[in-house]
């Protein structure tokens, strides 16, 4: 081979060298996405955990400066704290599991069953289901340091977008979706049969960072094109959403002329973009069951499974619906769990400590 040919191979071979290094992890997904290894299953005996989180800080250095400061400390976790606790919990033999099968819905002459079903899980793991309330990108998170919105980049997949002056900036490691997203294909052993978590929506500032709730302004349908796109692939990636009212408000604490206002404004202008779903995520966790007017009106609407706060494990079969209590995650658990031998993972280990501490 001559100087030339030589030459000539040296750069294909740089060039092909320097086209596989130009994407990262996250953006080369479809060719590097492992498959879920074959692993024995078996039927779970334990206690079922059920933890939920708000949408992630990503930049600690407004929220927890700022004058909402003492509110995001205490319910937020940052976009750092959420990827440790992500590993702690793999580490711990957790596994993320589809709140589909946990139940079954059948029907014997027209009357609606709602039954508990065994999980199968690999042998030796802990399952879990995970939510996240209020993934609407409120106002007040925008300002004061989460990302903006979900959207759809060039290539077809969910990324984060952060408004600019110039346009907007795109992220795969600052919101809850992307970071979950991107941990279980480095590690798809953490999810059970492709599983995924629970999105909990309101519709009062539009749904994932779209201005959804204002019909008539100029654009609104730009707004929710965006919106069912996104929707519509976290769908395709295996999300379920759930229902966290229509104007967050506390459901026993309201009239009845109210609640039903926020339930069939719900449906009027939410439901259309996420379709159905019979999950329900109490807003403040504050439950309906001593309140059946209320509480039959929701199950008369198709809802199954009712999510409220408590210490996260376990779940409670009643007639026609099944009820879960949740943990959340915050920096309210770091504080009280941080000395605590049942906490769920190494306190100390996950928090942000150049912003916060846990006492």
């Amino acid at each position: 081979m001559n100087k030339r040919n030589i030459l000539t191979v040296f750069y294909v071979l740089l060039l092909i060298a320097s086209c596989s290094n130009a994407s990262n992890y996250y953006e080369d997904e479809t060719t590097v996405t492992p498959t879920e290894p074959e692993r024995t299953m078996v039927i779970y005996e334990g206690r079922l955990l059920n933890i939920f989180f708000h949408p992630v800080v990503a930049r600690p250095e407004v929220a927890f400066t700022g004058n909402k400061k003492d509110h995001f400390l205490e319910w937020f976790v940052t976009a750092d704290e959420y990827k440790r606790i992500l590993h702690e919990m793999y580490t711990d033999d957790y596994v993320l599991i589809n709140i589909n099968e946990l139940y079954d819905v059948t029907y014997t002459n027209g009357v609606k069953r709602v039954t508990a079903k065994k999980l199968l899980v690999p042998e030796g793991k802990k399952p879990f289901i995970l939510s996240i309330d209020d993934l609407n990108y409120y106002e007040y998170m925008r300002n004061n340091g989460i990302v903006h919105k979900l959207v759809i980049d060039k290539n077809g997949r969910l990324a984060a977008l952060t408004a600019n002056a110039s346009d907007g900036e795109l992220s795969y490691d600052l919101d809850i979706v992307t970071i979950t997203e991107d941990f279980i294909r480095r590690h798809p052993d953490f999810s059970v049969r492709g599983a995924r978590g629970i999105i909990a929506l309101t519709g009062f500032e539009g749904v994932f960072g779209y201005q959804t709730q204002k019909k008539n302004a100029p654009g609104y349908s730009k707004e929710e094109e965006g919106a069912i796109a996104v929707a519509n692939k976290l769908k395709e990636l295996g999300w379920r959403f759930a229902s966290h009212s229509y104007t967050h408000w506390s459901m026993p604490d309201i009239s009845m002329q109210s609640f039903m206002y926020d339930t069939n404004t719900w449906d009027r202008d939410v439901k259309p973009i996420l379709g159905d779903t019979d999950l329900y995520i109490y807003p403040f966790g504050n439950g309906l069951e001593a309140h059946q007017d209320r509480h039959s009106v929701l199950r008369e609407r198709g809802f199954n499974i009712f999510f409220g706060v408590g210490y996260g494990w376990n779940y409670f079969q009643r007639t026609g619906y099944i009820l879960i209590n949740r943990r959340n995650i915050d920096g309210f658990y770091f504080r009280e769990y941080r000395n605590r031998r049942d906490r769920l993972f190494n306190i100390d280990k996950v928090i942000d400590k150049e912003y916060r501490t846990a006492g």
